[in-house]
Formats: C-alpha cells, sequence, structure tokens
C-alpha cells in the first residue's frame, strides 16, 4: 500500500495546448480517491500519467517515497483496469489472470496462489477455464479487476471500468468495486463522467473543469457546499436550480421576490437551490417565487416538478402523490440557499 502525490503537475502538446496543468492531490494510503468531470477536462490524461501511459510535461509524481515520473509502467507498482476490458481474446480466464505474472517470471506456486485468491474474492472460480467470448459484461469487468488484483499493487487505476455495462449491471459493479476496495485496503484513482458513479464510490472527489481543479472534498462536503456554478451544476441530479439575484445591505432580492440573509455582500449574484430544498407555499408568501408548471416527472417516490420562474427554469422535488397546480408559489429556507458571485465563484 501507498500514498500517492501530485505536485504541480501539467501536461502540455506539442501543439502548445495544455491538457491538465498546476494539479495537486495528496492521495492517503488506501483511500479511494475518484476524478469526476465532463468529457474533455482531462481526467483520463491525469490518469494516464500516473499510470505513465503520458508523459509528464513539468511537476511530479511519487508513489510513496518515489518520484515515478520516468519509470516505465511496469516499474511503478501499479495496476489498471480499463473501460474496454483489454482481455487477450484467445486466452483463457486463468491464462488471463496469470499472464502479467508469468512474464515477470514469478514462481508457478505463487502465481496459482494468487490467481485462485482473486478468483474466489471475485467469485468467478466457475469460469477460469472459458475464453472471454463465453462470459458476460459484468464477468469479464470481473476478470479485468482480477487481473489489476493478482498483480498486489500499491495503486489501483480504474478507467471508466462500467461504462460499457447496462444500468442495471452498473449499480451491481459500483457496490462489488467498492466493496472490493475496502476489502483490499489499495490505494485507489477511479475515472468517471457519471456523477451519481462519483458521489457513490468515492471517499473523496476531485471535480474537473478544462484540466484544472475546481474543487476537492468528501462527495456530502461538495454537495452541500459547492465551490462554484459548475460544480453546483454538475454535481447533483437533478443539477442545482440557479436564478438571478441582487443582493443589498442583508437583503436578497429574486424577481418580485424578497427575503434577509445574513451576508454582507452587495451586487448581482447567483442564487443556488437544490429540488430538495424548494416547498410549496400559499402564494403571496413573503420570499415565495411565484412559479408556472410545465411538466411532472413521475419516479415513484418522488415526482419532480419543472417550472417556469420569471424565464428560468426551476426544479422542484415533491412526496410522490403530491398535488401540484398550474400556478404555485415555491420557496427555501435561507440557510438552504447558495450565493455565488459573477464569476461563479461560492459567496458563502
Amino acid at each position: 500500500m501507498a500514498t500517492l502525490t501530485l505536485e504541480s503537475l501539467g501536461k502540455t502538446y506539442d501543439s502548445g495546448a495544455s491538457a491538465v496543468s498546476g494539479i495537486n492531490i495528496d492521495v492517503a494510503d488506501g483511500e479511494f480517491l475518484v476524478l469526476v468531470g465532463p468529457s474533455g477536462c482531462g481526467k483520463s490524461t491525469l490518469l494516464r500519467m500516473i499510470a505513465g501511459l503520458e508523459t509528464v510535461t513539468h511537476g511530479s509524481i511519487r508513489i510513496g517515497p518515489r518520484e515515478v515520473n520516468r519509470l516505465e509502467p511496469a516499474d511503478r507498482d501499479i495496476a489498471m483496469v480499463f473501460q474496454n476490458y483489454a482481455l487477450y481474446p484467445h486466452m483463457s480466464v486463468r491464462e488471463n489472470l496469470s499472464y502479467g505474472l508469468r512474464n515477470r517470471r514469478m514462481a508457478r506456486a505463487e502465481i496459482t496462489r494468487r490467481v485462485e485468491e482473486a478468483a474466489r474474492i471475485l467469485e468467478i472460480g466457475d469460469f477460469l477455464e472459458r475464453k472471454p467470448r463465453a462470459l458476460s459484461g459484468g464477468q469479464r469487468q470481473r476478470v479485468a479487476m482480477g487481473r489489476a488484483i493478482v498483480r498486489e499493487p500499491s495503486v489501483f487505476l480504474f478507467d471508466e471500468p462500467l461504462s460499457n455495462l447496462d444500468a442495471k449491471l452498473r449499480v451491481t459493479m459500483r457496490g462489488e468495486i467498492r466493496n472490493l476496495q475496502k476489502r483490499l485496503g489499495t490505494t485507489s484513482v477511479y475515472v468517471t463522467h457519471d456523477q451519481l458513479e462519483a458521489m457513490t464510490l468515492a471517499d473523496r472527489l476531485v471535480v474537473l473543469r478544462a484540466g484544472k481543479v475546481e474543487q476537492i472534498g468528501t462527495p456530502l462536503e461538495v454537495y452541500q457546499r459547492p465551490a462554484s456554478t459548475f460544480v453546483a451544476e454538475f454535481i447533483g441530479s437533478p443539477a442545482m436550480n440557479l436564478l438571478d439575484g441582487v443582493m443589498e445591505h442583508g437583503r436578497l432580492a429574486i424577481g418580485t421576490a424578497t427575503m434577509r440573509l445574513p451576508d454582507a455582500h452587495c451586487g448581482p449574484v447567483r442564487v443556488g437551490v437544490r429540488a430538495e430544498d424548494l416547498r410549496a407555499v400559499p402564494g403571496g408568501t413573503q420570499g415565495a417565487l411565484p412559479v408556472r408548471l410545465s411538466y411532472v416527472e413521475e419516479l415513484g417516490s418522488q415526482r419532480l416538478g419543472h417550472f417556469d420562474c420569471a424565464g428560468a427554469r426551476l426544479i422542484a422535488a415533491f412526496p410522490s402523490g403530491q398535488g401540484l397546480s398550474e400556478e404555485m408559489a415555491l420557496m427555501a429556507d435561507p440557510e438552504a440557499l447558495h450565493l455565488f458571485g459573477a464569476d461563479g465563484m461560492r459567496l458563502t
């Protein structure tokens, strides 16, 4: 097991384009860190730099006390699980699991021990002699993870390993990956663009935007106190509602609605509020927003009302079966509001 340290890490291509820059992250021994962000934000490039599949332009990568910038991937004591499984189709499951160990000229008895232990942990012992084409997507992913486990590395790297699975299997495999990581206690870095996957797996999240860190924190910290409007809209489903407002002398105005807030900022603001923090109130209530219902999403346990609020979209969550009217008023408690400045960064 080991810590992982990224210090002032950057990658610039020959064209001058910057993929990632100024990345500073300390991953604790045994921590499960998730890199999350939209396509093109640099998360896969960052993972490939850790793995040694992309060169480092500036900064350093340390696994434990060793700087590994110039080490080949095989010498970094890492194991990577890929999106497309990367299994050898002509080899059996057993051969796929043992291939890397045989290349390292490990003793046959130790190879057998590691393969059998990985098969037991992942419950793939019944198809060790099958070829990958005879396996389901979930079984192939277990084999891909098994190939990483048998190496007993200091760091696991996961590059969107569940993106090729159907929605139901993704939920199952999420739980299996998290339980496996806890059981093995191996430091892990996981890349995904799926914010729900990120929230459910991570000890800590790193939200990336355009090659830079936007926020680092536990899933709950990032959800409850997003550092910017970008994070507010990216983390959470549905996305946080954002409305234009004005703060003056401790009073917040959003359209015709006003309320007092203990904030010294004066000027235009972006006001964020989560769907679950909005509630229906009688029209004319102080601080309430008049809205018009557009449509309703029935989710079984709850229903999401989509509203027009003075030209802006607003989503509110209600208990299943609660009646909604075409014309309504919604409001949230002052402590549930998030204020962002003109630059999109958090004010409160």
